[in-house]
C-alpha cells in the first residue's frame, strides 16, 4: 500500500510534540509501506528540525537521529509540472493562500492513495471534497 504523508505528520513522527504518540502508534503497522510526498518534504522537515534545535526543543544529535530514521523509510518524492498545475488549481478551488498543502493533496490524488496530515485546518477544508484526506495526530 502507498500513503501520502505531509510534513506536519512526519515531524510528529520524528520529534516529540503534541500528537506524536498518536502518530507513532498509527505509523507502527504502516512502517513498511511506501510513502509518497512532494519533492520539498525534506526541506520542510529539515527546516523544522533546525528551528527546533535553535529553540532548544531538540539537540543536534536528535535531529541527526531523525534524519537517519527518515532515510530508512520507503520514501518516493514526486515532482512534475502536471503536479504543479494541479496543486495550483486545488489551491484556487480550496481558497488556499499557498500551494504547499495542495501539492501534498495533488500527490495523494496522482498516486491514488490516502493523504494523511496532522494539519486540522487543511483537513477540514479538503476532506469534504477529497474523501481520501485523513487527519491524524492533531492536538
Amino acid at each position: 500500500m502507498t500513503l501520502c504523508l505531509d510534513a506536519s505528520l512526519i515531524v510528529k513522527l520524528v520529534t516529540p510534540e503534541p500528537g506524536s504518540d498518536q502518530v507513532r502508534g498509527w505509523f507502527g503497522p504502516h512502517a513498511e509501506e511506501e510513502i509518497v510526498a512532494p519533492h520539498f518534504l525534506l526541506a520542510e522537515v529539515l527546516s523544522t528540525l533546525r528551528r527546533k534545535c535553535r529553540n532548544g526543543e531538540l539537540t543536534p544529535a536528535e535531529a541527526r537521529e531523525a534524519i537517519r530514521f527518515l532515510d530508512g523509510l520507503s520514501l518516493r518524492l514526486m515532482w512534475s509540472w502536471t503536479l504543479a498545475e494541479r496543486a495550483l488549481a486545488l489551491a484556487e478551488e480550496l481558497d488556499q493562500p499557498t500551494v504547499y498543502d495542495t501539492l501534498y493533496l495533488a500527490v495523494g490524488e496522482a498516486a491514488g492513495c490516502e493523504f494523511w496530515t496532522a494539519d486540522e485546518r487543511f483537513a477540514r477544508c479538503a476532506a469534504p471534497r477529497y474523501p481520501f484526506v485523513r487527519l491524524l495526530g492533531s492536538a
